[in-house]
């Protein structure tokens, strides 16, 4: 009986709810600004919690503009309109209810992450129909991969003979058929540095490392990698023998779902790391080679790179 002569107070608290969510929401989304400008991504929760408060603000907002509805008097002004006032107050009461619950859910902490970082995926260039011999070759690869029983592969081949092409090649159709639940590819280079080698492997699996001496960072790499159920890392252009297990990347039967695909310009090299079976990348054909050089010159041009 009291809702028809209290909507003024049910009106009040319902403002002053409104204005709470509104600062709460204004606050959060200075956070969650500022968190974007620094390149983390957002929770979910949060985002939804936003788009939910400021829709509350937003009806309580036009709910309260109509305010004047409850100063409608029946009777020709002679007596309030009782059953208005009541309405109205129940639904003020309601709506405060759900903006204090909105309050109090609103404490987002934390309100954002860091992303994984992903690594570049180059443009193919198996597509063109001058490169038969190597979609060829890439197909045997992609089936070495494929096939349960192996888990370490190797490619050997003269410098400049396209190796690399090939690992991002490799690398970019295991990604994008989903091959992997991880794809890593990573530069080895004639001077192996096994903490930049570890920093890149661990960037891409979103791995931070609380520790600083490398041994300790391979135990760590070592024990995340063997979570993953399938996962395959490039290590491209080896010059010289590298210890696996000193970088922290588990082999064998240590994680069955972990593969490694190895190129370098030494056989020796890869038989040495234990290649289960190795690919010989040859040069290309004289047809193949003069239709690249060829189609590399029209594509310069489009770029404005030659005369």
């Amino acid at each position: 009986m009291s809702h028809p002569f209290t909507y003024k107070s049910k009106f009040e608290t319902l403002h002053h709810e409104a204005e709470q969510l509104m600062n709460k929401r204004l606050k959060l989304q200075q956070s969650v600004d500022e968190a974007k400008r620094k390149g983390e991504e957002i929770y979910e929760s949060v985002d939804k919690w936003l788009i939910k408060a400021g829709k509350a603000i937003d009806e309580a907002d036009e709910f309260i503009q109509g305010e004047e509805q409850a100063k409608k008097r029946c009777f020709v002004g002679l007596c309030p309109d009782l059953k208005t006032r009541y309405l109205l107050s129940k639904k003020a009461e309601k709506k405060a209810l759900a903006i204090d619950k909105l309050v109090n859910e609103g404490d987002h902490d934390p309100i954002s992450f860091r992303p994984r970082i992903l690594q570049i995926v180059a443009s193919s260039v198996y597509h063109r129909e001058a490169l038969n011999s190597r979609v060829l070759f890439l197909k045997q690869v992609m089936d070495a991969l494929r096939d349960p029983n192996l888990n370490k592969i190797g490619v050997h081949g003269m410098g400049g003979v396209g190796k690399t092409t090939l690992a991002k090649e490799v690398h970019r159709q295991a990604i994008e058929e989903k091959l992997f639940d991880e794809v890593v590819m990573v530069a080895v280079n004639q001077t192996p540095e096994l903490r930049r080698i570890q920093s890149e492997v661990a960037d891409v699996l979103g791995l931070t490392f609380d520790v600083e001496g490398i041994p300790g960072r391979a135990n760590r790499l070592y024990e995340r990698l063997k979570k993953e159920k399938k996962v395959l890392i490039i290590l491209d252009d080896i010059w010289k023998q590298l210890d696996l297990k000193a970088v922290g990347i588990p082999i064998g039967d240590d994680c069955k779902g972990c593969k490694i695909l190895l190129t370098s310009r030494d056989k020796h090299v890869l038989s040495q790391m234990g290649t289960q079976v190795v690919f010989h990348l040859d040069v290309l054909q004289d047809e193949e080679a003069c239709s690249l050089f060829e189609m590399t010159l029209q594509m310069l041009k489009i770029q404005n790179c030659l005369p």
